[in-house]
């Protein structure tokens, strides 16, 4: 054989394989995208059930409405399961802490900084850190009165 037709053999050979290698990187950087999409969605979902139990709690403590116990147990539990498989470490911990020292500590304010600790970590979470919110600024969300949120500042000082 000719040198000039090995060469052009060796370069199509080249072409086939590299052309072949994109396409098996692109497949796999797809499954990956999915994968990354798949868990973001759960870990919103996640979040969002624990968020979305401290405002029910929050709704009906307003309302003067009394708290189905058995229904606040079984999305905790769910939020648990969910927060264990999907969420980060830090989230974790401070749901953790949160849970543990609302249950044994019954100072409010105390628990309530638990809690915002627990909401400032999710949204760093969310917005990979990049968050400018406080748990100053989630307090006077929640309270809708600077005085008070004054005398709240004092106090965890």
């Amino acid at each position: 054989m000719e040198l000039q037709t090995i060469i052009t053999i060796l370069i199509s050979l080249l072409t086939i394989s590299s052309t072949l290698f994109v396409v098996i990187l692109q497949r796999k950087t797809e499954k990956i995208k999915i994968i990354e999409s798949q868990l973001s969605q759960n870990k919103y979902k996640a979040y969002y059930e624990v968020v979305n139990i401290f405002y029910e709690i929050f709704k009906n403590v307003k309302n003067d409405k009394r708290l189905n116990e058995k229904d606040l147990q079984s999305k905790l539990i769910d939020a648990k399961k969910n927060l264990f498989i999907y969420g980060s470490d830090k989230v974790f911990e401070k749901f953790t802490i949160w849970l543990t020292e609302s249950t044994s500590n019954n100072d409010q304010l105390e628990n309530m900084k638990y809690f915002l600790d627990l909401m400032l970590e999710i949204r760093k979470d969310m917005h990979h850190n990049k968050t400018f919110i406080t748990k100053s600024d989630i307090m006077l969300n929640l309270i809708q009165d600077r005085i008070v949120h004054k005398e709240f500042e004092k106090i965890w000082r």
